[in-house]
């Protein structure tokens, strides 16, 4: 019985990496996580209550606490929406952004309380819906010492609405 010598060319080598973690971690920093989650869950449960009794509102959204410059239209949506300026401003001239349904003359108009921003990403051929990110401006601080406000965005990053809601 002979055994033929094995040959390896250096394509069918493939080193494989890998990195273990340790599952230990201090009590402190578990601790402050926790607590953070609690206060996160009670400033959520605070703002849902608003929305429950409304069986027209689907619940896939987000609530977001951000610290923004201004009040600027193009401002509280890159904000909202974790996108880069230059994104809301190519939207802007595509004429894909909505205010209150409302299409937007200018990017540099100032947003109020409980105003929607929308970006329109699509429509959907099966129910003729528009697809859009939408914000919603929720809450605003007064101004911190810093000159910004601090405010609380809620986020829908995939939401059907009516055709006729942003296509004024």
């Amino acid at each position: 019985m002979r055994l033929s010598a094995l040959r390896l060319s250096p394509e069918y080598i493939s080193v494989l990496s890998l990195r273990n973690k340790s599952s230990k971690s201090s009590k402190r920093s578990r601790q402050s996580v926790q607590e953070e989650e609690e206060e996160e869950d009670e400033d959520e449960s605070n703002l849902e209550d608003e929305f429950e009794n409304d069986p027209n509102v689907i619940k896939d959204y987000k609530d977001l606490e951000k610290v923004v410059q201004s009040l600027r239209y193009d401002v509280i949506l890159k904000a909202g929406l974790d996108m880069a300026r230059n994104k809301v401003e190519d939207a802007f001239y595509n004429n894909e952004l909505r205010l209150n349904g409302e299409k937007l003359w200018k990017k540099s108009r100032t947003v109020k309380l409980g105003d929607t921003l929308d970006l329109i990403i699509g429509e959907d051929k099966e129910t003729g819906a528009a697809v859009v990110m939408r914000v919603v401006l929720k809450k605003l601080s007064d101004k911190t010492e810093s000159e910004k406000y601090k405010v609380t965005l809620r986020r829908w990053k995939n939401l059907k609405v009516p055709k006729q809601d942003v296509l004024k």
